[in-house]
């Protein structure tokens, strides 16, 4: 082989190295995407938790914790479809 198809030959070889490794950031980066979302709603569903357990111990009005849980819940809702 001479010079010239070495050198198509390894550029082909790079080309095909760095778009796998490409691929292969981006499925990574896709996964903690999901692991950042999941863990986001699981802190949303914990809030709406302590929200419902300081209205029973009166520490907050039931009229403002209304307004937060249904935020919350939006939240969460919004979360899902994007997960």
């Amino acid at each position: 082989m001479n010079g010239k198809g070495q050198l198509v030959g390894w550029v082909v070889v790079l080309g095909m190295w760095t778009s796998c490794g490409i691929g292969l950031n981006c499925i990574k980066t896709q996964e903690q995407n999901k692991f950042k979302i999941s863990e986001s709603i699981n802190t949303a569903e914990d809030m709406v938790g302590w929200i419902v357990e300081d209205v029973s111990n009166e520490y907050l009005d039931s009229t403002i914790a209304d307004t937060y849980i249904d935020n919350l819940e939006e939240v969460i809702t919004d979360l899902r479809e994007i997960r």
